[in-house]
Order: C-alpha cells, then structure tokens, then sequence
C-alpha cells in the first residue's frame, strides 16, 4: 500500500491550471511551457512516482472537468467519482486520529490526492465554490474561499485585465 500525500485546494488548483491542455487550450495557451512537478506541487512531489507529462496532463484534464461542471451549473458527482475510481483510494485511520488515504498502487497516488482534494473540498465548501476564470484569454480553475463566494477571477491580474478593457470599451462606446 502507497500513502497518498495530502493536497490542499490550491495545489490542486496549481496542478490543474499548469498541465491541463483542456484550460490552456481554452485560453490559446498551449506552446507555453510546462514547469516540472515538484514546482508546482513543492515538496509533496518527492513522494510521488515519476510520470510522464502526458499521463500528468490526462491527470491535470480529468480534475479539470469537475471545475468545467461546476461552472456549468451541473452536478460534479460523477466527475469526482470518475477521477477517483480509477485509484481506489481507501481512508484509514492514522494514530493522531486523522484520516489517511492509501492506493495499493503506488503510480496511482497523485490521481488519488487530486481527487481526495476535491472531495474534502467539495464535501466541506461545496461544488458552487469551484468555478472557471471569466477573464479575458483564461480558464483558469479556481477554488472561492472568499467569505462571500461570489468569486469570477483566477486572480487579481485577471480581475485588473477585465476591468481595463471593460473601461476601454465603455469609453470607445461613448459618442465623441
């Protein structure tokens, strides 16, 4: 059995706006290019088998879809269900009463860690605080931990580039 490492909602969020090819895609993003694992995830990384970028993009794309439903307004159920079953994670009960997740299948660990995150985040937050960035030239995922919730942006860059060109368009609408 292989432990899975613990990620919380903004390394899933890192890991699914880097590899995702869907969101990059989406945001005509695709010849940028890829930052190695233990950059995006930090030290978690060293605890995960190596694999190549193409199965971390199929990883990255398969989390995406539960932001992409999120979005939409439909239910992420399925899609959670679907990122995880094919790890088979299974809770146990570690010594300081915390839960631990473990995969009999060690290559499987970060599929499992993407959707166990997910999970607790959903199950503690609630799939209306995922959601994908309105920015310009972005579809970014993003988790909303803002008291409010009321979150649109990846980021406040993305936030700033909305406002601008929203005031450049109201002032080439205005009569001159």
């Amino acid at each position: 059995m292989a432990t899975v490492p613990r990620l919380d909602i903004t390394a899933v969020v890192d890991f699914v706006n880097h590899y995702s090819v869907r969101a990059r895609r989406a945001a005509h993003d695709e010849d940028k290019g890829y930052r190695a694992l233990d950059e995006v995830l930090g030290p978690v990384a060293q605890d995960l088998p190596p694999l190549a970028v193409g199965k971390l993009h199929t990883l990255a794309d398969d989390a995406y879809e539960v932001f992409v439903r999120s979005e939409h307004g439909e239910d992420v159920t399925a899609a959670v269900n679907d990122l995880l079953a094919p790890a088979g994670p299974t809770p146990r009960l570690g010594t300081d009463g915390q839960i631990a997740w473990e995969v009999t299948d060690g290559r499987a660990a970060l599929r499992a860690a993407l959707g166990v995150g997910l999970l607790d985040w959903v199950h503690v937050r609630g799939e209306d605080r995922l959601g994908l960035c309105e920015g310009v030239r972005c579809a970014d995922a993003f988790a909303d931990s803002s008291p409010a919730g009321r979150k649109k942006f990846c980021s406040a860059g993305c936030l700033n580039r909305h406002k601008v060109a929203e005031h450049r368009r109201r002032a080439a609408a205005r009569p001159a």
